[in-house]
């Protein structure tokens, strides 16, 4: 992978090219003259970049080295956080603050927003920047999920340059005293007689996307939110916990979709499992399985 880097108050780092591993067992048919283009396209931006500095005076000559704190500061793009401004369709708002820490590379950056649309109420909103080897964002089984109230609301899918999509969803609420939303594995209370409410609605999520051929392919508890009461209790309503599930980074329709290039070893994946595999109709169900005991057995001690 080939990334770019701009220096600021911190290093911003992001990838220019898609991954294409080369190592044995990923087979490398189709990715070495992707490589090499990327290769030559990177030579030929390089070499024009160091134009450039020479036309502006940063540089004498093309072979000179350059630092950083001799380059000037970098333009500001129209829709990304550094400006502060969020413009979409007939949406105008402005960022926040960040969601999660910048020095965490596991993590995808989030921000918080709020947009508004004419005379309309202002609402706040989450920003996701998904960056994946397909490029892609599965609009179709988030928006799905949404129309059955299993999702938060989406309102752009982006693609900002290959590879890297900004999508900007509803924000469902922390906790905060009177009741709202918590990732099931932050979930603080315990599960005792709820354990079996949980599951059958979960499983009823699977079975959804199974009768549209759609799979989610990354159902963990860190990617289910369920509503909390005032007392952080789980809610429930007509016998059933209200669940919403969100990152839909890896979602598609079954036997299309592949596994990411790199897996979280510490992921108990579906046996089989592995980079570019096509995600099976049965997947979503089997992970479920493989995490549901031992997040229990935690959940059910407290």
């Amino acid at each position: 992978m080939v990334c770019g880097a701009v220096k600021r108050e911190n290093v911003h780092v992001e990838p220019l090219t898609p991954l294409l591993p080369m190592f044995p067992g990923f087979g490398t048919e189709g990715r070495v003259m992707q490589l090499a283009h990327c290769l030559r396209a990177l030579k030929e931006g390089t070499d024009k970049l160091r134009e450039f500095w020479q036309d502006v005076g940063i540089i004498k000559d093309a072979n000179e080295m350059v630092t950083a704190d001799s380059l000037p500061e970098p333009y500001l793009v129209s829709g990304c956080p550094d400006n502060g401004l969020l413009r979409f369709d007939d949406w105008r708002g402005t960022f926040e603050s960040r969601m999660r820490d910048r020095n965490d590379s596991n993590k995808h950056p989030n921000f918080l927003a709020k947009i508004r649309k004419g005379d309309e109420c202002e609402k706040q909103v989450v920003v996701k920047f998904v960056y994946n080897y397909s490029g892609t964002y599965s609009t179709a089984v988030h928006e799905y999920l949404h129309s059955i109230g299993l999702a938060p609301a989406l309102y752009l899918v982006k693609p900002l340059h290959r590879g890297l999509v900004m999508v900007v969803m509803e924000y469902l609420r922390p906790e905060d005293g009177t009741g709202g939303w918590v990732e099931l594995d932050k979930f603080e209370g315990s599960l005792n007689t709820k354990e079996h409410v949980v599951r059958e609605k979960l499983e009823i999520i699977i079975k959804r996307l199974q009768k549209q051929k759609m799979v989610h392919a990354d159902l963990r508890p860190t990617n289910i939110m369920i509503k909390v009461d005032g007392k952080g209790d789980m809610m429930i309503d007509e016998n059933e916990p209200i669940l919403s599930v969100v990152d839909f980074d890896w979602a598609g329709r079954a036997g299309e979709v592949c596994y990411q290039p790199l897996l979280n070893p510490n992921v108990p994946w579906p046996t089989g499992a592995k980079a570019y595999k096509e995600i099976g109709q049965d997947d979503d169900r089997v992970l479920l399985d493989n995490w549901w005991g031992a997040f229990v057995e935690v959940k059910t001690a407290k």
